[in-house]
């Protein structure tokens, strides 16, 4: 009969396994770690179809009963040290403190081995077998005891071929997990899967490649770092610019780093929690995110993701840099102060000094490609103010909204506040020229001027002309609503001359007053004819607009008497608010849908 006993203190193993990791990906890859360390070439990696049960089996070297014993449930065995442990050919081991493998109970109670052990010759040599439950070790705390006991699994249950299977059963609340998740977060840990390194992990029979970490996609610029980061650009086959910088931190400490550090198009490219630098040594993951230790502010950051290879930092015989939970280091460790400087001062800054420049200049290409009315305004413009439009249509360009209808009325708008604040900045500089010798610059001023006139009068045209055209469309039947909607806020229909009508409240009550009093007098006939009346003013003018119905036949001297006591009240009004003022220039128009005057014998 066979014996396991796992030799630490409960409460121990309650503080470093129960409570050590809070997410699946993060346990999972301990284990994916222990089968690195076993040599294995394949890692699958299963979830049940109800989502409640997740299984690990490689082909790596498996283990005896002794090595169960003495290594695997032996908490804090250290494999680096131990000159009896198999030596790797070509691979740095990963784990370093002996106590990853007690994170399994952070996310189940149940944790069943299997394992094969083969000679050098494939033959076997043992199987076996056991469960570990973490209720039973609560148990048995709470009994005093010391150590604890797994079930023995018999020999004939187990299926095995070759290497370890580790099944996680009765997951807790909340540790659910899906494939495309999983498959992502265990692609993001490790720098080392696939066939190229040797170790292929594969979850529900599809490998995980690197893809599956879905950055590349993501990225409008990337900066490559180091001698062997020339694989990630040819990943990264989307981006828009790139470049490559220097890995080197201290040569003569030997302090390199390798990897990238991108920025995406857009802030939503990048995925809440997920936008930092993530820091590599020997192939796992050994600092999550280092982007919020540097305290970088500029608005760059907030679209930078990144992975970086730092092996300096995890090297035999040196302090283990991890913290207890092996999620993230030590920050006053001198080897991570050292990566802390090179990523701010060497990586970070480069990327702040240079991508507004990169996104102004793409950000404004866009625009210019994908509008051609936007082209063409930006033709216009003279040499020294189109750097300022790029840099406005740049910021349009990457404003964050997927409303079209909205970008375009910002470009709109924004176009228009450019004119004018290029037109200021005109005005303040006639103030410098002083001598004949800045005649030239006066020259440039004024076509400068002439430049941003012609192009806002253009968009003015080209806004008077869809008008126009709508008027068209509409049938004449309906036309009294749009003539009454449109007319009073755009009196250039009437007159090119009235660019802008402005009004005074006080004044127009005083005529409505007055009007109503004329009103009065009007047969039922008359008042049917009118739709409305209003009192404008423009051109220093003051003007009077009357609208007839579509149907309503007038006579011209009805029309004749009707403006004339329309004046003669306004003039009452004027004359009444403004006694000093000289004689009022009045001006009234009858609007009429058809040519329907009829004349009769006056």
């Amino acid at each position: 009969m066979k014996n396991y006993l796992l030799t630490i203190d409960l409460n121990t193993l309650k503080h470093l396994g129960i409570g050590l990791y809070s997410n699946i990906p993060a346990v999972l890859s301990e284990v994916v770690a222990n089968s690195w360390d076993a040599n294995a070439r394949n890692v699958e990696i299963t979830i049940s179809n109800d989502g409640t049960s997740i299984s690990v089996k490689d082909d790596g070297w498996g283990m005896t009963e002794s090595e169960i014993n003495s290594r695997f449930l032996k908490v804090g065995y250290r494999k680096r040290d131990d000159p009896h442990a198999p030596k790797l050919k070509g691979r740095l081991p990963m784990g370093r403190k002996g106590i990853g493998k007690l994170a399994l109970f952070s996310i189940a109670d149940t944790i069943e081995v299997h394992s094969i052990k083969l000679d050098e010759k494939k033959r076997l040599l043992e199987r076996n077998g056991f469960i570990m439950r973490a209720s039973a070790i609560e148990a048995a705390m709470k009994d005093g005891r010391a150590d604890y006991q797994p079930d023995v699994v018999p020999e004939k249950a187990i299926k095995l071929a070759e290497g370890t299977l580790i099944t996680i059963t009765n997951l807790k609340t909340g540790s659910q997990v899906t494939e495309p998740f999983l498959r992502k977060r265990i692609a993001r840990r490790f720098g080392v899967i696939g066939k190229e390194h040797g170790f292929v992990v594969s979850v529900n029979g599809k490998p995980i490649t690197l893809e599956d970490r879905d950055y590349f996609g993501r990225l409008e610029y990337i900066w490559c770092v180091g001698d062997e980061s020339d694989e990630y650009l040819k990943q990264a086959k989307g981006v828009r610019r790139h470049e490559k910088l220097s890995g080197v931190i201290d040569e003569a400490k030997g302090f390199t780093v390798s990897g990238w550090v991108g920025t995406t198009a857009e802030h939503k490219a990048v995925e809440q929690g997920n936008n930092g630098v993530v820091i590599f040594a020997r192939g796992k993951v050994i600092h999550e995110n280092m982007l919020p230790d540097l305290k970088e502010g500029r608005v760059f950051s907030k679209y930078v993701i990144g992975e970086l290879r730092a092996d300096f930092l995890d090297v035999d015989g040196d302090e283990d840099i991890a913290t207890s939970d092996r999620q993230s280091i030590k920050e006053t460790d001198p080897r991570v102060e050292a990566l802390r400087r090179f990523v701010k001062d060497s990586v970070l800054n480069r990327i702040g000094n240079i991508w507004t420049d990169w996104r102004n200049d793409d950000g404004a290409q866009d625009a210019l490609d994908k509008n051609p009315a936007i082209q063409e305004w930006y033709g216009s413009l003279g040499s020294r103010h189109q750097k300022f439009a790029k840099s406005l249509l740049a910021k349009i360009a990457g404003f964050p909204t997927e409303d079209d209808d909205l970008r375009r009325t910002l470009y709109r708008h924004g176009i228009l506040a450019f004119e004018t604040l290029a037109a200021r900045d005109g005005l303040d500089a006639l103030n410098q020229i002083e001598t004949a010798a800045d005649v030239r610059r006066l020259l440039d001023l004024f076509k400068d001027f002439e430049e941003l006139e012609a192009a806002h009068y253009w968009h003015i045209t080209k806004t008077r002309v869809g008008v126009l055209k709508k008027f068209e469309k509409i049938a004449p039947a309906a036309r009294e609503a749009v003539i009454q909607d449109f007319i009073f806020k755009n009196l250039w229909l009437l007159d090119p001359s009235w660019e802008r009508a402005s009004t005074d409240q006080r004044m127009e009550e005083s005529v409505t007053k007055e009007w109503k009093k004329i009103d009065a007098k009007l047969s039922k006939d008359e008042r049917k004819g009118r739709i409305d009346i209003r009192y404008r003013t423009a051109a220093g003018k003051h003007i009077i607009i009357e609208l007839k119905r579509y149907a309503r036949k007038v006579q011209a001297e009805e029309l004749t008497t009707q403006v004339r006591k329309y004046q003669s009240a306004l003039r009452k009004c004027l004359k009444k608010a403004f006694p000093h003022d000289p004689e009022p220039q009045i001006e009234a128009i009858c609007i009429l849908v058809q040519r329907n005057i009829d004349f009769g014998h006056t």
